[in-house]
């Protein structure tokens, strides 16, 4: 049996099925405190019924599409969600420290037999302004300048752990 066609036929339709729901690699998002970062969403489910963020294991919002409401669990935080484009990607913003963890997603649908899921992890570091350096100091990349060169200068490219956004 091991060997026969059907086995095989078998053994692919389970990795269908269980291939369109699983979650791929985890994806890691950096922002700066008081800044904003997006969760990106980008889902092949053709119906859905309900899409459920969570912080932790604590649920942030959830979502009914087709007009339904959109539910978010803690009052802190209506203020600071967003899902920019009329799509399902989450902005969070006003970042602060205690915002770094880990960030799941649930899509729900009747024509899945298992939610399709997404999982980031955020790190949210300071960004000092006026010269004072933390560990680690964020830069856009829009500051490089046009020779191509970095605006940090030797001393400081040397004691810092730069992250580019």
């Amino acid at each position: 049996m091991a060997g026969s066609p059907t086995c095989s036929i078998l053994i692919y339709i389970l990795w269908q099925l269980t291939g369109s729901t699983a979650s791929g690699s985890v994806k890691e998002l950096v922002g700066s405190i008081d800044g904003a970062v997006t969760f990106p969403l980008k889902s092949e489910v053709k119906q859905i019924d309900s899409i459920v963020w969570t912080f932790n294991t604590t649920p942030l919002v959830t979502i009914q599409p087709e007009g339904g409401p959109m539910i978010v669990t803690q009052n802190r935080n209506k203020e600071r969600v967003d899902f920019p484009d009329g799509g399902y990607s989450l902005k969070l913003s006003k970042l602060k420290k205690n915002d770094s963890g880990i960030y799941n997603v649930e899509i729900y649908s009747s024509s899945l037999q298992d939610p399709f899921t997404r999982k980031y992890v955020l790190r949210v570091y300071e960004n000092y302004p006026n010269g004072r350096r933390s560990k680690y100091t964020l830069f856009h990349c829009g500051n490089t300048k046009k020779d191509g060169k970095s605006p940090l200068t030797a001393h400081d490219a040397r004691h810092t752990k730069a992250i580019c956004l």
